[in-house]
């Protein structure tokens, strides 16, 4: 072996052993969070805990469609509705509604994990209900859908439907910070609730928050409020339903 070939040799092995050292020290070395990083590290944590500590959302099949049969004044309000599972779960607000004879739903469509688009697709005119009320949104952002994209659908099943006036209800309150389509549930649902509330002001339509009081400071459920994290309980629909009820007649005058 001549002198240059071996000092080839040896200038390549410590050349591989930096790179090596350098690997081990990038793996090793602390890392001090950055204003940037530390939402990141908040969101995985929380999604740990939040799979450890909640059920796995489930969603049935429920479907809500057209008028609902129930007794009604003569001047009850007509309104119509377009939801996803807060409004067709069997104790939704719209269901606990269904005994209030001031109201009666007069046409609408509601299916449990339905975004906006989806709904638009299925819900038909209903030009005699004096109300729209429009409480959509959630899956959307669940499924990581764009917002303007959900403004867009929600505008579009106003013009669909053709009801004198539209009441737009706030997004939910949520224990998840993470979905399997890389969500924060949470957060999503109050920048959701904000645009929803400007959309609603740009065309002078009516907006309500039923769930004020359900929701904690962070944007998610109080406790014992909701049986998964996403959802209202029976009890808590009450209140979300007399809000609703109140919204509805004030938009109808």
């Amino acid at each position: 072996m001549t002198r240059t070939t071996r000092l080839a040799l040896v200038a390549s092995i410590v050349s591989a052993a930096c790179l090596v050292g350098a690997g081990v020290l990038v793996v090793a070395a602390p890392h001090t969070a950055s204003a940037e990083d530390r939402p990141v590290a908040t969101a995985a944590a929380s999604r740990v805990e939040q799979k450890a500590d909640l059920p796995r959302p489930s969603t049935p099949d429920q479907v809500v469609s057209g008028a609902l049969d129930t007794p009604a004044l003569a001047d009850a309000v007509p309104f119509a509705y377009a939801g996803d599972s807060i409004t067709a779960r069997p104790d939704s607000w719209l269901h606990q509604l269904e005994g209030d004879d001031r109201l009666h739903a007069v046409g609408g469509y509601a299916h449990s994990g339905y975004r906006a688009d989806q709904v638009l697709a299925e819900i038909g005119p209903v030009p005699q209900a004096r109300v729209l009320v429009v409480d959509l949104g959630t899956n959307d952002v669940n499924q990581a859908i764009p917002l303007d994209r959900t403004i867009a659908n929600v505008d579009a099943i106003v013009r669909k439907v053709g009801a004198g006036r539209v009441l737009v209800v706030a997004g939910p309150p949520s224990d998840w910070t993470w979905s399997r389509w890389g969500a924060d549930r949470r957060s999503g649902q109050i920048v959701l609730t904000d645009a929803l509330h400007a959309d609603a002001d740009s065309h002078g339509w009516g907006f309500v928050d039923p769930f004020r009081s359900l929701r904690a400071a962070d944007g998610a459920y109080l406790p014992g409020t909701s049986p998964d994290g996403i959802h209202p309980t029976a009890e808590a629909n009450r209140s979300v339903a007399e809000a609703m009820a109140a919204a509805i007649e004030r938009t109808a005058r």
